[in-house]
């Protein structure tokens, strides 16, 4: 009796070994995976706040202007538009 109670123990602590190294394994994974996504996340972020940055920058009157004049050669009443045919296009 007294081997089939040592066997009986040591089957039992193997069976809660494996799952404590198991779940220790998955510990590590998840904790990896975390790391990964918080890292993504703030660069996520980050990105984010710079996009709200320039979205106030463009939807200010003074840039829809200087837009309009560069790009489209609007000009306002009053103003000559000067054209310098020596200039390349830089488009």
């Amino acid at each position: 009796m007294k081997k089939i109670e040592k066997l009986f123990y040591l089957f039992f602590l193997i069976f809660f070994l494996s799952i404590f190294i198991k779940q220790q394994a998955i510990m590590f994974r998840l904790k990896k995976d975390y790391r990964h996504y918080s890292q993504q996340l703030e660069k996520v972020k980050f990105i984010n706040a710079q996009l709200k940055e320039e979205l106030k920058q463009v939807q200010k009157d003074s840039y829809i202007e200087t837009l309009a004049r560069e790009k489209l050669g609007l000009i306002k009443p009053g103003e000559i538009l000067f054209i310098d045919k020596n200039k390349r296009k830089t488009n």
